[in-house]
């Protein structure tokens, strides 16, 4: 599962998996705020919006032709930016149960607010608020607008096959952008990949980023900004906030995700690459490394529930990006594509480095510990 590049994000899988079983339970969509039955316009944009969110399901997306505008479907096969802007496997709209909060008329189109939640013995944990917005085609035929396509103060400069979009009152850095484009054409050299056109998003902050794409709130907001970001390697889109014209592990998610779709090392190979949080993997492994010094008790034969030790490292995808550098140390690419080519941690282990179950606590405390001490002398980019 990939979210926002968040560490505490992980938090969220209990949640989620607690509560696809009783998604939409009830036969209604709930309306927080009363529409007058006898005002058209607002209650046939509320039940379009509902009807839409209704067929999402665990398993099931809706024919976006049905609800998105002809020119939206040729330019995206998944139009709806909101569908996994939380996490890249389950849709933002069956993560919590609906409430629509509001439908308001505005220039040309209905402007509808929803919250996505879930109330428990007095608690109430909201993992969204998103915006809708409805409008009638030339046919009398409604469809949604891309909350994109409503703001009119963000830039466009095109590098290399690279097309960024950031707000007015960012200075453009050239430098930053031919850094990437130099990484980007040796990660194609490397492993043999033709380029992709991508469409790159970023800002200051990641709330920039939701509010462009039209969330209000997401479970992965709040605590100190820091870089972060998210790909999505459907539409080869890129979402950075606050790392600028240069954020390589999005990017090498965007071409080599689709390469390795069972592979568990997905977000290790990008932090290899890339970093992750505004930092590379060696300070990753630095501070994991005083982590365990710390905490003896901390079990790494299961490293896949070490996925959390503070706001700034998330310490499993580190292992995850360590065990790519120990293959690149070993043979190169040749040692990333072996590894990535595994679909099980378990096999991992046995096969690349000969640990069996029960073993990987003390092998992987060994491995942090000699790169934590000694400078990373590989670079793949």
């Amino acid at each position: 599962m990939i979210f926002w590049g968040d560490s505490t994000m992980k938090k969220l899988f209990v949640f989620v998996a607690g509560i696809f079983a009783c998604h939409f339970c009830v036969a209604q969509i709930p309306v927080n705020n009363p529409i007058d039955p006898g005002d058209t316009e607002l209650v046939q944009a509320v039940d379009f919006l509902s009807s839409y969110l209704k067929e999402f399901t665990r398993s099931h997306v809706p024919d976006y032709r049905e609800y998105w505008s002809a020119a939206d479907c040729a330019a995206y096969k998944r139009p709806d930016q909101l569908v996994y802007g939380i996490n890249t496997e389950a849709a933002t709209y069956i993560i919590g149960k609906p409430t629509i909060l509001y439908a308001h008329p505005e220039k040309g189109y209905v402007h509808i607010k929803t919250l996505f939640g879930r109330g428990d013995s007095g608690k109430v944990s909201v993992m969204s608020i998103t915006n809708h917005y409805v409008q009638r085609d030339e046919n009398n035929r409604l469809h949604f607008i891309n909350p994109i396509e409503l703001v009119k103060d963000w830039k466009t400069t095109e590098v290399g096959n690279i097309t960024y979009h950031y707000p007015a009152y960012h200075v453009f850095d050239k430098k930053k952008a031919k850094v990437l484009a130099d990484a980007v054409q040796k990660l194609q050299a490397d492993w043999g990949l033709a380029p992709i056109n991508i469409r790159y998003y970023f800002a200051d902050t990641k709330e920039e980023l939701e509010h462009l794409r039209g969330f209000d709130f997401t479970v992965a907001m709040g605590n100190r900004d820091k870089p972060s970001g998210m790909s999505d390697d459907v539409d080869n889109i890129v979402y950075c906030g606050g790392w600028g014209e240069d954020y390589f592990h999005e990017v090498v998610h965007v071409y080599l995700n689709r390469h390795y779709p069972e592979s568990p090392l997905r977000e290790g190979l990008a932090v290899f690459y890339g970093g992750s949080l505004g930092h590379d993997l060696e300070w990753h492994i630095k501070r994991l490394n005083d982590y365990l010094q710390h905490h003896k008790e901390t079990d790494l034969n299961k490293p896949e529930g070490f996925y959390y030790m503070d706001n700034y490292t998330n310490p499993y995808s580190t292992i995850m990006g360590m065990l790519c550098l120990a293959a690149y140390d070993k043979d190169s690419i040749a040692g990333l594509r072996r590894i990535m080519a595994y679909t099980s941690m378990d096999d991992i282990f046995l096969k690349e480095f000969g640990v069996g179950k029960g073993g990987s606590d003390d092998f992987l405390r060994k491995m942090i510990e000699r790169y934590s001490k000694e400078p990373l002398q590989t670079s793949p980019k």
